[in-house]
């Protein structure tokens, strides 16, 4: 095959790689048109319409890998905000994404977008699931992590029980910016630990998901947009003897995708549903270890009610991100893997 001398590029986007706590993070930075839409969900929907399948080339082999989840910075929609922020994976777009958030905040200030003291007092981010506030901590003027207040959480259902190939599981149903159904990974024999273990999670996952999607007909003002259930929380409490909570977890959704963080939507479900049990109080910290052995801290902020007088709980997640790269990625249509493709 001849190659012409000069490369024949049609598509360029520029990019800010990312990660929090494991979960990679794409912040698309270059080579967008502003997203248009008068609500964050209406940017959303703008971006699949007319930039899926840059989505999926960016995000996918043989530039990004299944895991890679990605972000797109746009103008607020309300006068409080400092920015927006839409979400991206292998599947569509999601409604909140707190490592998400974490990374981007982080990234913004590493590159001088965001002024120290600024984000210290707290800057408020519009989400297509709503306003959300994040605050960097410093030490020695060195940033140390970024806390996000989520939007406001509550229980769908409590102990609900499933028949997925012949086992019975129980499931708790939460929102919290996306519908997540949260499950004890001891009671069905799930491990934290090795390949097979993460292998068997993403099955489980999404058999559950299934299961709990073909159950229930989800009743949620703002279920409109999307599938209505989003991914399952996997959680194993540890050393429940010494006092504290910590526990082992990670989240499957958009087709079996695994969570590398701890958690961050997911960990703000299972606090609803500890918070609705009684087993959680206001204040109390929470820590979630994920499959990288990295840590999240976690805390419900305080009681609300939210979306047509539900009780409701705020909570705060707290980790760190970290820029990894400045990517220039180009779309060469005589590559015959220019569109992308995705290895499970």
């Amino acid at each position: 095959m001849v190659r012409r001398l000069d490369m024949d590029i049609t598509k360029w986007y520029a990019a800010i790689d990312t990660h929090c706590c494991g979960e990679p993070l794409r912040i698309i930075t270059g080579g967008l048109p502003p997203m248009e839409g008068a609500t964050m969900r209406d940017k959303s929907l703008f971006f699949e319409w007319h930039f899926a399948s840059a989505r999926k080339w960016l995000l996918t082999e043989p530039r990004g890998h299944f895991g890679l989840r990605g972000a797109v910075v746009t103008a607020p929609v309300t006068k409080e905000a400092r920015f927006g922020l839409l979400f991206l994976h292998q599947e569509g777009h999601s409604s909140i994404n707190v490592p998400g958030i974490i990374s981007a905040v982080t990234a913004w200030l590493d590159t001088g977008q965001l002024d120290p003291a600024e984000a210290a007092k707290g800057i408020r981010i519009d989400c297509p699931a709503g306003t959300v506030r994040a605050y960097a901590e410093w030490e020695e003027e060195e940033l140390r992590a970024v806390s996000v207040e989520c939007v406001p959480c509550f229980v769908l259902a409590e102990q609900l029980m499933l028949t997925v190939q012949g086992v019975e599981v129980k499931a708790d149903l939460a929102f919290s910016g996306e519908c997540y159904a949260v499950v004890d990974a001891d009671e069905i024999g799930l491990d934290f630990a090795g390949e097979a273990a993460l292998h068997k999670i993403q099955e489980w996952g999404s058999l559950i998901l299934e299961a709990v999607t073909n159950r229930l007909n989800m009743e949620h003002s703002r279920l409109d947009w999307g599938s209505g259930m989003y991914g399952v929380f996997f959680y194993r409490r540890e050393n429940p003897d010494s006092g504290g909570r910590l526990y082992r977890s990670t989240a499957v959704f958009a087709g079996e995708q695994l969570d590398r963080s701890p958690g961050g939507a997911g960990a703000c479900a299972h606090m609803a549903v500890l918070w609705s049990r009684g087993l959680l109080a206001q204040g109390e910290r929470v820590t979630y270890i994920g499959i990288t052995g990295t840590e999240v801290h976690a805390m419900i902020l305080k009681e609300t009610e939210a979306y047509g007088n539900k009780s409701a709980v705020v909570p705060r997640i707290t980790g760190s991100g970290h820029i990894l790269g400045f990517m220039n990625l180009v779309l060469d249509p005589s590559d015959p893997l220019a569109d992308g493709f995705v290895v499970y």
